[in-house]
């Protein structure tokens, strides 16, 4: 397992100096007895994603009700790689810290194609500090296979944060960007938006 772990610690390592990935998301092992939505059972045509305003009320209410097939449909394939890259990271950070877990940890990555020669073939191919972290996530991301079920089975084993309030307050071209303004909670934020193919997409995380 030890071994196992080596090409993690690096990774988690370089994330930690840069500061570019927030690696701690309150993810902590445990028994969650929360139900899950089934992923598999969604219409996306059902979802307004006809302009920012919908797509980002449409991404809440997946967030609420833990559609997690309803939220990726909300994001931009950059994005959603990004995001699963994340995830996978910090289950690379919770078997570093909880090595009696590591394999079950682990396993969610092997089963779902993040295998330890697919971690250590993205290192030797693109290197976090030649693209970014950002950039490094989404590489990671396009190897996981089935996004729906790998955010499925993470929000099983882990407990999440109280969630705060997300507000749509605007959305304005700016510089070939269509820019957010949010609030989470009592906070501030940017977001930005893509039109893809007729419908608004989030192409960035909540700043």
């Amino acid at each position: 397992m030890k071994n196992s772990l080596w090409p993690f610690r690096i990774i988690l390592l370089f994330a930690t100096l840069t500061g570019l990935a927030s690696l701690n998301t309150g993810c902590v092992p445990e028994g969650n007895n929360q139900v899950a939505t089934d992923s598999a059972t969604i219409s996306y045509e059902s979802l307004d994603r006809s302009n920012p305003q919908a797509s980002f009320e449409a991404f809440v209410a997946a967030i609420n009700s833990d559609n997690h097939a309803a939220r990726l449909a909300c994001l931009t394939s950059s994005e959603q790689n990004r995001e699963a890259g994340a995830a996978a990271m910090n289950l690379m950070q919770l078997a570093v810290k909880s090595p009696s877990d590591g394999d079950r940890f682990l396993k969610i990555l092997d089963d779902h194609g993040l295998t330890q020669k697919a971690v250590n073939r993205a290192m030797s191919t693109y290197g976090a500090g030649s693209i970014g972290m950002p950039g490094f996530t989404e590489k990671m991301g396009e190897k996981i296979q089935d996004l729906p079920e790998f955010h499925n089975k993470i929000s099983k084993l882990a407990i999440r944060p109280p969630l705060e309030e997300l507000t749509f307050i605007s959305a304005n071209q700016e510089n070939n960007q269509m820019i957010g303004r949010i609030k989470i909670g009592d906070r501030d934020a940017v977001i930005n938006f893509r039109q893809v193919d007729g419908i608004w997409l989030i192409d960035s995380p909540m700043h």
